[in-house]
């Protein structure tokens, strides 16, 4: 109740706690021990001012003191010792103030050893209430924080591995169009100029949103359409691309870079097991609340193929289940010498936002 950054908002809360206390305790004297109205007020409001003012002492007492490096049996010996100082600071100051407030009262003074033991009683019960209140809300608030920094790390977490995936995406792409402009500036160097122009634009879309999360559908074909012309300079007709995109999908939200690995393995894994012409069909709509991106490439179904090591479509599913916390966002069919890989996109992450 008197955490460090607390204190200014649960204090009312406990002098409320206490307010109750007193009031139960003034009725109690007034009702049941018939004690005149002016001494259950004054005895009511003075035992559990202090009773509160020990309560502060007793709350930053458990919350600093290290309880759970001991064992069961120390803590009982330290509460005992505790509960017992507690009890003989609350009774022999309440004792001292109500004898100089009733004038030492004989009647009064009586009433109140007579029920000396009750009074006990009721002070040990509300000592052991107040511990265990505070050891409650001590676990809630440790609790709380541990929630919150695991929260942070998973962030920090997601964040690092989304980063170390988009640094895998750049390598893998850049190793193989270095290795196409490497054979082009000797067989057809004008083609391998307009290469170099052209993945000159795709790093600079590239890099301006390394550290974006969210980008448009719009940006993504434009950034696919510029890797697909790199790729035709290399494979030349026998890569056909056909689009079929939904006009109003242009602005859904969508991870950078999430579909040109997809797009990549079609078109390798297209040219490379197909012998004739290789038809990499991108198609987009909307479905409900869901983008729907559909990438799929002919291929023959007698050869071998290349298969490679999957890193692409590996990391797009990683990259999907971290970003939305859904794990059934990608599905990949063949059918027919038909190799389809299928997205549904949520319109937004986890953060509900764009992040822009």
């Amino acid at each position: 109740m008197f955490a460090k950054y607390n204190l200014t908002k649960l204090l009312p809360v406990y002098l409320g706690l206490f307010f109750l206390i007193a009031a139960i305790h003034f009725l109690i004297l007034s009702l049941q021990l018939d004690i005149k109205l002016s001494l259950a007020v004054a005895e009511a409001l003075v035992f559990n001012t202090i009773l509160g003012i020990l309560g502060i002492g007793l709350w930053f007492l458990v919350k600093f003191s290290d309880f759970e490096s001991v064992n069961r049996q120390e803590i009982i010996i330290r509460h005992l010792t505790i509960s017992a100082v507690t009890l003989l600071i609350w009774f022999g100051s309440g004792y001292y103030i109500m004898g100089f407030i009733s004038g030492n009262d004989e009647v009064y003074m009586n009433q109140m050893n007579q029920t000396l033991i009750v009074r006990l009683i009721a002070g040990i019960l509300l000592y052991i209430i107040l511990v265990v209140v505070f050891y409650l809300v001590i676990n809630y608030q440790n609790l709380a924080e541990r929630r919150v920094r695991e929260e942070s790390l998973q962030v920090l977490l997601h964040e690092s591995e989304l980063n170390s995936l988009r640094a895998q995406i750049k390598p893998h792409f850049l190793f193989n169009a270095l290795n196409s402009i490497s054979s082009l500036t000797i067989t057809n160097p004008a083609k391998a100029q307009e290469m170099v122009i052209n993945l000159s634009d795709f790093m600079r879309y590239s890099l301006s949103f390394t550290n974006e999360r969210f980008s448009t559908l719009k940006q993504e074909l434009h950034h696919l359409r510029l890797y697909l012309e790199i790729e035709k300079v290399r494979f030349g007709n026998r890569l056909v691309v056909e689009e079929i995109i939904q006009n109003e999908a242009d602005q859904w939200p969508i991870p950078p870079m999430i579909l040109q690995p997809l797009v990549e393995n079609s078109v390798k894994h297209g040219i490379y097991d197909t012998p004739g012409d290789s038809i990499v069909r991108i198609e987009v709509f909307i479905e409900g609340q869901r983008l729907i991106v559909s990438i799929s490439n002919n291929y023959d179904q007698s050869a071998s193929g290349k298969n490679g090591t999957g890193t692409g479509l590996s990391n797009v599913i990683k990259r999907l289940r971290m970003i939305y916390g859904i794990s059934d966002l990608v599905q990949v069919i063949k059918n027919n010498g038909i190799f389809e890989v299928k997205l549904s996109i949520p319109q937004y992450g986890k953060s509900k936002g764009t992040d822009h």
